[in-house]
């Protein structure tokens, strides 16, 4: 028998090659993160370290003909770039672009294959049928053609800019912004605190300094962002009730709630909130003399609702201290008590359970501000002028603010409506005839069985519909609701740096969005079954 082979225990007979044995750096160079990290880094390298070469320039005046010569500093990208230039003068930018991408992907195309020819000499697999192989050739190669195609569109565009005479400048943003916004934070007012941060304090502090185009978008975000969490709260609640309603035994509610899903799901969402929108003016009186008045001084106009706006006093620290802890405790009880259902069978009383925690501290803490420090809240009333109510005093939610929260809560309450219903169906109907058999009422059996297996399938679909709903905030500018876009629009429109305003946009739309599905994962993961 051979040295190098070793009998097999379960078969005296057999003999094959001992085990290859891997070393520390073979099972590095085996990991993917390892050849992710080492791509990242050569293809830095491609773009940012610099060769410096002699380029030679021909310059023709009058007939005479002076040829330059300069010492050019360049990436290796742009070496490589003017060098294609020099050999072929009508290449086009695309066709260069991937060509800088194969020459940057030379490195791993050789890798790739020698780990693959490596591969077949040890277990004699055609490097060709190896998947290992061919899932890092592909990858290579979407790499090289994602590499070339950013590259060319890079180029048409600082063509277009260079031809047009545009400059992307983003020192734009400090400039100052001169169209009043009539909602949302003061824009003219500076981030002081800004300045406090160490090392980048005093560059940032020329973008957030008073009216400057950065602290208009703020404000921009600002109402985007309190526009889409109230539109997020309404119509999730409406959407549940009608989900619900779908598959009521009421043949009252099943129409009223299948006809309002089938005409706004179907109907265009600019169209419904043109419609809220004139619907508010129309409807509604226009001066704010006439405007209804509801308990609690509330006043709803054309112009919008002006309510009280709660001012915070000295004892209201101590207020917010008790009602957080008790707040905690309240999640605390809950997860108890479902703990101690689950163990004994017990119901839980949860909402119970957390009310009282959160509601009795808050109470406690209210009282104790109250002796100490006097009421920790103030309502500030508003109060009519001549013309309007006074700028300042009270709160407003502006007719464009309605109109567009109204708009975004009936048109994702429909999709969201439905897929409630769909989350719903999907429990078999063996354990809701299984739970009534237990005793346990109609409420009781959509509360503790259907909806807690329901969540698992309907979470998924919602998150888009919350995604869409904060995307579909940007149509604000139609009805003149100065959201992000709507600010960001105009800011371009005066400078003239469309790019430089979308791209802060797309960036700010994409976080928001980022945030949401995170959000939403979180959930989800919460929600799934735990499998032992």
């Amino acid at each position: 028998m051979r040295e190098d082979t070793y009998v097999s225990a379960a078969d005296l007979t057999a003999s094959r090659p001992p085990p290859y044995k891997r070393t520390g750096l073979s099972d590095l160079i085996r990991n993917p993160n390892f050849i992710r990290i080492i791509a990242v880094i050569y293809i830095a390298l491609f773009f940012t370290v610099q060769v410096q070469y002699t380029s030679e320039v021909t310059i023709v005046e009058d007939d005479t003909t002076s040829t330059t010569t300069t010492a050019v500093t360049r990436s290796v990208a742009s070496f490589i770039a003017h060098q294609l230039q020099q050999i072929w003068s009508d290449i086009g930018n695309f066709t260069e672009g991937f060509v800088i991408a194969a020459l940057i992907g030379i490195p791993f195309v050789i890798f790739v294959f020698w780990r693959g020819l490596n591969d077949q000499n040890k277990h004699g697999i055609p490097f060709y049928r190896n998947v290992i192989f061919i899932r890092d050739f592909t990858q290579v190669i979407f790499l090289i053609l994602i590499i070339g195609g950013i590259y060319g569109l890079n180029q048409n565009l600082q063509e277009n800019f260079q031809d047009s005479g545009l400059i992307v400048n983003f020192n734009v943003l400090s400039r100052n912004y001169s169209v009043a916004i009539t909602e949302g934070p003061d824009y003219n007012e500076p981030i002081e605190w800004v300045e406090d941060i160490p090392l980048i304090g005093d560059s940032l502090s020329a973008y957030t300094a008073a009216s400057t185009n950065t602290r208009a978008l703020m404000t921009g975000l600002s109402n985007t962002l309190r526009a889409v969490i109230v539109a997020l709260v309404i119509t999730t609640i409406l959407g549940v009730f009608l989900g619900i309603g779908l598959l009521s035994n009421n043949w009252l509610v099943r129409i009223v709630s299948s006809s309002y899903v089938e005409v706004f799901r179907n109907t265009p969402l600019l169209v419904q909130l043109f419609f809220v929108y004139s619907s508010i003016r129309l409807l509604l009186p226009t001066q704010p003399q006439d405007a209804i008045e509801f308990p609690g001084f509330i006043y709803v106009s054309a112009r919008g609702v002006n309510y009280p706006k709660i001012l915070t006093q000295d004892g209201f620290t101590l207020f917010i201290s008790f009602a957080v802890v008790g707040f905690i405790g309240g999640v605390y009880l809950w997860r108890r008590r479902l703990k101690l259902m689950d163990q004994t069978g017990q119901p839980a009383y949860t909402l119970r359970y957390f009310l009282g925690s959160f509601l009795g501290l808050s109470a406690i803490g209210l009282l104790l501000a109250t002796i100490i420090n006097g009421f920790p809240l103030e309502a500030q009333e508003p109060i009519l002028g001549r013309f309007n109510f006074e700028r300042g005093v009270g709160a407003l939610f502006t007719a464009e603010f309605v109109g567009l929260v109204v708009a975004l809560v009936l048109y994702t309450a429909a999709f969201i409506a439905d897929i409630v219903r769909a989350g719903i169906q999907s429990v078999p109907y063996g354990q809701i005839e299984a739970a009534r058999a237990g005793g346990l009422s109609n409420n009781q059996t959509l509360q503790m069985i259907v909806l807690p297996q329901a969540m698992r399938l309907i979470i998924p679909p919602l998150t888009n519909q919350y995604l869409n709903l904060a995307k579909n905030s940007s149509l604000a500018i139609a009805i003149g609701y100065y959201d992000l876009f709507n600010v960001g629009t105009i800011a371009a429109n005066q400078s003239g740096q469309v790019v430089v305003f979308f791209v802060v946009m797309l960036l700010t739309y994409l976080t928001i969005s980022l945030i949401i599905s995170a959000i939403m994962n979180f959930i989800n993961q919460r929600l799934q079954l735990k499998e032992r």
